[in-house]
């Protein structure tokens, strides 16, 4: 592959629309990410069984609910980032599902609290789901009826780690996020966990505009990322893809399920 390669693909993936998508997967085969052991409906369709009132938090387009159907009769699902709304709105349409617009909670390594609590009723849900949204274990509590069930998958610390030693940098300094943390705050707030599962994959990026199309729209995993700083680094990868077909990282997902208690 070229220093006109190069040039090339650094442009693609520097034009990319970063706030219509998540990372690279709309890169069709050029980035591929690992599967893991589970499928998302499977692991949440259990707890719909006897469900009448769902609130899935931070919807994105709304296909990763979609996936779940047949739905309960009534749900709702919230979305901060407003590039997605309109998607999530369009495609949850057919399912009678109540999309709105609002804040979401603060990130769940974040010491203080500075967002405030999701604007639902207490005891409002029987069930919440959450794929790779931020949540606040003590309101999800408070969302739920005493019984109910909360499932959620996360994208692991080790991810974000991952990503930063590709581009050379060091992890950034903070709290660890994995299931024993997660677990552990749940507890705290007055859940039972049921079932959890924590696995970390080989996710590939066979060209670096897939590489730069996930890092910027993963901000806050590297925050620091400059392609003109960054040059030498990314043509050391852009030639790694070349000889190896691939750059590679870890993809550190993990879910659980727990039970509201008394």
């Amino acid at each position: 592959m070229t220093s006109r390669d190069f040039e090339a693909l650094l442009s693609e993936g520097l034009a990319l629309d970063v706030e219509a998508y998540w990372g690279a997967g709309f890169l069709d085969g050029r980035y591929v990410p690992g599967e893991l052991s589970w499928q998302w409906p499977d692991v949440v369709r259990p707890y719909l069984r006897d469900a009448a009132r769902l609130l899935d938090m931070g919807t994105g387009d709304g296909r990763a609910l979609a996936s779940l159907a047949p739905l309960p009769a009534f749900v709702v699902a919230y979305e901060e980032w407003r590039p997605t709304r309109a998607a999530a709105a369009e495609t949850l349409h057919p399912y009678r599902v109540h999309v709105v617009a609002c804040l979401g909670s603060d990130d769940n390594t974040t010491v203080t609290r500075t967002r405030p609590l999701l604007p639902f009723c207490d005891a409002a849900f029987d069930i919440v789901v959450n794929r790779h949204e931020a949540f606040d274990a003590e309101d999800v509590r408070r969302l739920l009826i005493t019984g109910g069930s909360f499932v959620t998958q996360q994208v692991g610390g080790d991810e974000v780690d991952s990503v930063r030693e590709l581009l050379g940098l060091s992890p950034p300094a903070g709290p660890t996020w994995n299931v024993d943390v997660a677990g552990a705050q749940l507890a705290s707030a007055g859940f039972t966990v049921e079932q959890l599962a924590e696995e970390r994959v080989v996710s590939r990026f066979h060209d670096i505009a897939a590489l730069v199309g996930y890092v910027r729209s993963t901000p806050w995993a590297v925050p620091e990322f400059h392609p003109v700083s960054m040059r030498r680094r990314l043509e050391e990868l852009h030639e790694r893809c070349g000889g190896a077909g691939s750059v590679d990282m870890v993809a550190h997902r993990f879910w659980l399920a727990a039970r509201a208690l008394d």
